[in-house]
């Protein structure tokens, strides 16, 4: 007898202390601002008596405990971990309130742990997985998983939310933006290939609020390319958002073949596009132009170890375009002849070359010859 009191009292005890909260419970914990109890019991309110009274208080205690969180002077992994479980809540998740102080609180904590000796990552991917729609979210994630190769998360992933959205013109102006953009449509671009849809495959990558970056910087690279194949991926791009006219065109085919390019399709464009310039002054002067801005002039071919190329190129711009090898090779002396202002250094950077292969003679005349050698000797 005295065995099955003992049982019924440990059994009463146990009901008790499983008791549900009810939401009169709930609302007093959410006025005295009890915050941790209130999520401990916030759910032991049935589904379906979760209305507008108990969402209100869950949103207010939200923000409550995020704005308690973010006061600490360093966000502990707990805290962080509490914030993810709870947006998990449908109520939390959809509170814009809550989803500002959920991100900032992730980001401040991913911040700091991803600079220790073990680095927090598997949080990172998490953190992540949870919200894969919002720009603002992934921009930050990609500016923490930058240049850090053990990111489970390549920064592609992360930026390709952030650039088709809306708020894509503010993300395309930084520069980490749009050198991981134009990484993916250069490897967009040659697996399509010259005649492929690369304005489809543009349109498909960013929201047109970032075409207009994207545009000024193929302008950029096409003058001024950090390397030399950038020139050729500035004009696809130009081209397929229709921003490549007749000028421009002449100018690309010029400066490519005298980029010193393979053999293929873009030799030959260029090539029958210099013997077009041949016949007509006035777009060869609008290419000259253009060329006269560039600081180095473009003169890879004249360094190409391709001996026979070299030699049938060269020879094809003095019969077309004689204007820029004499432009060039005058550049080339004023260099080194200490004439004129060059604030970059050599804009001929292959001049030498040129001037002292055996090709020289037979493309640039005694005179020019002559005034290099005597600069040299200075």
């Amino acid at each position: 007898m005295a065995k099955l009191l003992l049982l019924i009292l440990i059994s009463n005890s146990l009901l008790w202390a499983r008791a549900e909260y009810t939401l009169q419970d709930l609302e007093a914990l959410a006025k005295e601002g009890s915050y941790k109890e209130f999520f401990e019991h916030a759910l032991d309110i049935r589904p379906s008596e979760r209305q507008d009274n108990w969402k209100s208080m869950v949103s207010r205690m939200g923000d409550e405990i995020g704005t308690k969180v973010l006061e600490n002077s360093e966000i502990e992994r707990k805290d962080f971990l509490k914030i993810e479980e709870l947006y998990t809540w449908p109520a939390l998740k959809s509170d814009d309130v809550f989803k500002v102080r959920r991100q900032e609180i992730g980001i401040n904590y991913l911040r700091k742990c991803l600079k220790t000796e073990t680095p927090c990552w598997s949080d990172f991917k998490n953190f992540w997985e949870k919200d894969k729609e919002n720009p603002e979210t992934a921009f930050k994630l990609a500016e923490l998983a930058l240049n850090k190769e053990s990111s489970p998360v390549s920064t592609w992933n992360l930026l390709e939310v952030s650039l088709k959205s809306p708020l894509s013109e503010f993300y395309c102006k930084k520069d980490f933006v749009m050198n991981a953009l134009w990484g993916k449509i250069e490897i967009d671009y040659i697996k399509l290939g010259t005649e492929g849809d690369l304005m489809k495959k543009i349109d498909q990558t960013v929201h047109p609020d970032c075409l207009p970056t994207l545009i000024s910087e193929a302008k950029n690279r096409l003058n001024r390319p950090l390397r030399i194949q950038d020139r050729e991926i500035a004009y696809q791009i130009l081209k397929s958002q229709s921003k490549a006219d007749e000028s421009l065109t002449d100018f690309f085919y010029t400066v490519y073949l005298l980029d010193n390019p393979a053999q293929g399709e873009l030799f030959n464009y260029s090539w029958n596009r210099i013997r077009e310039l041949g016949g007509t002054n006035t777009r060869r002067e609008r290419v000259l132009k253009r060329l006269k801005s560039l600081d180095p002039l473009p003169d890879e071919l004249f360094s190409s170890l391709d001996e026979t190329k070299k030699r049938v190129v060269l020879k094809h711009f003095k019969t077309y375009f004689p204007e820029y090898l004499d432009f060039y090779s005058q550049q080339c002396i004023k260099f080194y002849s200490g004439k004129g202002s060059f604030p970059q250094g050599n804009p001929t950077i292959h001049c030498q070359e040129l001037m002292s292969s055996e090709l020289a003679p037979s493309i640039l005349d005694d005179f020019t010859i002559k005034k290099f050698q005597d600069a040299r000797k200075i």
